[in-house]
């Protein structure tokens, strides 16, 4: 499926990440973190009390360090400096991809594409969890 608009994303991701009962793998940029973590941090303190494992990489800075803390009860954040990226992948079933920088476009026009298939999921949360070891814990 595709989704259009930064506001109909967040809903989407809201409606995956509340079917989640393993895992979510968040890959966002330093402005969407700070945005998600505002958005969604009712939604993640939900799924750690589900025992949903939550992960978040993103570019940190001193302009995220409040967030990170806030966010210490619910989802484990690791910084992953000079990468841009934007995805979700819910249980090792489900992601959700952003295709356009958040930097350069308006929020109305962001996009992004959702694919249910266990096959391509499993591949990139491989992935995700590769980086992940080697990220430096906040």
């Amino acid at each position: 499926g595709v989704i259009k608009g930064r506001n109909n994303l967040y809903n989407h991701l809201e409606a995956t990440m509340n079917s989640a009962t393993k895992s979510i793998s968040l890959f966002t940029t330093k402005d969407g973190l700070l945005r998600k973590a505002d958005f969604f941090k009712v939604v993640f303190k939900k799924l750690a009390e589900k025992g949903v494992q939550v992960k978040i990489a993103a570019p940190l800075d001193e302009s995220t360090s409040s967030v990170v803390v806030s966010l210490k009860d619910c989802a484990e954040v690791k910084s992953i400096p000079d990468v841009k990226a934007r995805y979700c992948i819910v249980d090792g079933k489900e992601v959700t991809f952003m295709l356009l920088d958040d930097a350069e476009v308006h929020p109305s026009y962001d996009c992004g594409v959702w694919i249910n298939t266990p096959f391509f999921a499993k591949a990139l949360e491989s992935l995700f969890e590769q980086t992940w070891t080697g990220l430096q814990k906040v």
